[in-house]
């Protein structure tokens, strides 16, 4: 396959757990990828670094060749509740999880860099769909990509750009194995279907599917991999 016939990928956050696995898997189904975030230890012939706290101008795509697949993996995350929130954290968790979104894909857009065929994914988090304790600002942030999603749908759907969402649940990594104890970690192993803990890879796969060109007709839609632990009632 040449460089011509090669499609380009840009993924925002690839320096993640998540991010990272679904950089591989596009290299492995044939994408070039293109990367862009606030890591600074990237090659910058195919890396553009970006602050997600800052506005996003079309001059900042002007380096990038048309794209096929556009996929945001980056994101905050932070501890809180009603009674004990900053407002500094929620401002930084909206910004960061749903305004840097839309900038960015308004200066895509602008840029010229999308075209008919383009496809878009957002990695977004179950609890977009729901809650749990101590979680409000990212709650909010997460739940706010529901309503971007659909009307990006909306309103890309006459240009032939498709937009979904991947919804993970706890997923294995180190972050997650940090953060939860292993008696946390057992407790929701035992209520997914599956009995194990979502990867990385399965994340990837899901984004991939939706960001190839198999898909051609879904968008606007939400695709949960939490291994059968949203909506599940276990006794």
């Amino acid at each position: 396959m040449t460089d011509h016939q090669q499609p380009s990928a840009l993924v925002f956050g690839a320096g993640g757990a998540l991010g990272s696995a679904i950089h591989a898997t596009l290299v492995d189904q044939g994408f070039r990828l293109f990367t862009a975030g606030s890591a600074a230890d990237r090659d910058p012939r195919c890396h553009l670094q970006m602050a997600y706290e800052s506005p996003v101008a079309a001059q900042a795509f002007a380096t990038l060749p048309p794209l096929a697949a556009v996929v945001w993996a980056q994101g905050l995350n932070c501890s809180d509740a009603i009674s004990t929130f900053s407002v500094e954290d929620l401002q930084l968790l909206w910004q960061a999880n749903v305004v840097f979104i839309a900038t960015s894909l308004a200066a895509l857009l602008e840029s010229g860099r999308l075209a008919a065929g383009t496809r878009l994914a957002v990695v977004s988090s179950i609890w977009q769909l729901e809650s749990r304790p101590g979680k409000l600002s990212y709650t909010i942030s997460k739940a706010a990509l529901q309503g971007l999603v659909k009307s990006c749908a909306l309103d890309l759907g006459a240009r032939g750009i498709l937009i979904n969402a991947v919804l993970p649940g706890v997923v294995d990594t180190p972050m997650t194995r940090t953060h939860l104890s292993p008696e946390q970690i057992g407790a929701i192993t035992r209520q997914t279907a599956l009995q194990r803990l979502a990867e990385p890879a399965d994340i990837a796969a899901a984004v991939a599917f939706l960001v190839g060109s198999a898909n051609r007709c879904i968008t606007g839609q939400f695709l949960t991999v939490d291994g059968g632990f949203i909506g599940f009632k276990h006794a």
